[in-house]
């Protein structure tokens, strides 16, 4: 298969190449490779630079075979999640010029309806991105009301969670909640089985998946490790889908001297002896996908990037409390642990 001829369409593609402003000779790290669109423009664009394409989903391996066969000695591939990225930083460190997310859940993932996460399938109810510790399934058949209250309410923000998380409970009390129809009906059953222009079941699939891959102490957890001890002058450039995604980016993104104070009494805590370092927002506003690139990937229309640059060659710690999101956070390991 020729990436070219995979679905999946990178969002804002130009806006982050452009972001990534890599120097001559250096590695950059593509912490979400997907169905590597990122990589392949990225090595497309400057043939002196180096790509460490990182999934935590095997099934991209394929996409992956491609670029290492096109692009030999250039790209490499590692099947991990991208929160484990301490390893692959100490290895590249001294070559490393920029890092790239992409925090949404690929169309390739999206579209393959073997995999569960799409409300037009309909096979066992599963969500699992790769290296998971428990299934859509699980979650669903498992968690008390109270917790699918929170997480349909919190990571859905969906307005009728208390009558969705009911619905369920009552559908797996009869029966276990096998199939994704299965959610789906009992959804659209809470809701009062009424007409929608939008498929009423998204946010509530959208919240089940974010859970079951513990998608937002990931975000965290790979941020912070990375601006901690990259070297100074590296950019980190991150595309986001969701309030809580682009939430925490951007508190992160702004521990910067450009506000002369820090946002938290938690956050930064930056080593006296070393104050000069700190992280530059490469924009002060996030950027948005252009109108001409939504009508043709609706799929971008949440999309917002945001940018920074480390600056400095001090070690930046970041408490996870300051972003007064524990709950959520701990949410996930409950079900992750």
């Amino acid at each position: 298969m020729s990436l070219d001829m995979n679905p999946h369409y990178p969002v804002m593609l130009n806006e982050v190449i452009t972001s990534l402003k890599p120097r001559s000779k250096t590695t950059i790290i593509d912490c979400t490779f997907g169905c590597g669109g990122y990589s392949q423009k990225i090595l497309e664009t400057f043939p002196d630079c180096k790509v460490v394409g990182i999934d935590r989903d095997p099934s991209v391996q394929e996409f992956a075979t491609i670029l290492e066969k096109k692009f030999k000695n250039r790209f490499s591939f590692i099947n991990d999640k991208f929160s484990n990225l301490e390893e692959i930083i100490n290895k590249h460190k001294d070559e490393i010029g920029s890092f790239v997310f992409d925090f949404g859940i690929s169309s390739f993932q999206l579209d393959n309806h073997d995999r569960g996460f799409s409300f037009n399938s309909n096979i066992k109810l599963d969500m699992r991105m790769g290296k998971n510790k428990i299934s859509a399934y699980e979650l669903l058949n498992e968690a008390p009301l109270e917790d699918l209250n929170s997480i349909i309410k919190i990571f859905g923000e969906d307005k009728d969670h208390k009558k969705i998380a009911k619905e369920i409970v009552r559908t797996r009390d009869i029966k276990p909640i096998h199939s994704t129809q299965d959610l789906c009906n009992a959804i659209l059953k809470a809701k009062g089985n009424k007409y929608f222009k939008k498929n009423p079941s998204t946010k509530t699939f959208q919240a089940i998946r974010m859970i079951v891959n513990q998608e937002l102490s990931e975000i965290f957890n790979s941020l912070t490790r990375v601006i901690k001890i990259c070297n100074s002058n590296t950019i980190v450039t991150a595309v986001t889908f969701h309030s809580l995604e682009d939430r925490i980016v951007k508190k992160i993104f702004n521990i910067s001297k450009d506000s002369d104070q820090n946002p938290s009494r938690y956050i930064p805590t930056i080593h006296q002896e070393k104050k000069e370092t700190f992280i530059q927002r490469v924009n002060n506003r996030a950027l948005k996908p252009s109108e001409q690139e939504i009508v043709s990937n609706p799929r971008s229309r949440s999309a917002k990037l945001r940018s920074a640059t480390k600056i400095g060659k001090g070690t930046i710690n970041m408490d996870r409390k300051a972003l007064k999101m524990e709950r959520l956070f701990q949410l996930e390991e409950k079900y992750n642990a």
